[in-house]
């Protein structure tokens, strides 16, 4: 089994980018979940928001985690995932953090 995490950097619009993350994982048999980095689960209109008012006090806004996993037995591509997302319309903010390949027991 192989499961991937794309980080997430555009929080402002995280609504958006999860939306096409979404799609793009769905047309390719994955599911997501997005968390932060401690690995909490996210409020997405919240945590966008507050990477809004981050941004307007001169913060850099914390990026978010987006797990990817397999629906079924096959494995997860997050290069996939990003270029269908891209083709969606995803203009930046999104790139792959991680890709671990394990067995399923």
């Amino acid at each position: 089994m192989t499961t991937a995490t794309l980080l997430v950097t555009d929080v402002e619009n995280l609504g958006e980018v999860v939306a096409l993350l979404r799609e793009a994982a769905a047309e390719l048999d994955c599911g997501l979940t997005v968390r932060t980095l401690a690995g909490d689960d996210v409020d997405e209109a919240e945590t966008a928001a507050a990477a809004r008012r981050d941004r307007e006090r001169k913060r850099l806004p914390i990026p978010v985690k987006v797990d990817l996993h397999a629906l079924s037995d096959g494995p997860v591509d997050a290069e996939a995932v990003l270029r269908g997302a891209r083709v969606r319309g995803l203009r930046g903010g999104a790139t792959v953090d991680e890709v671990r390949r394990t067995t399923k027991r």
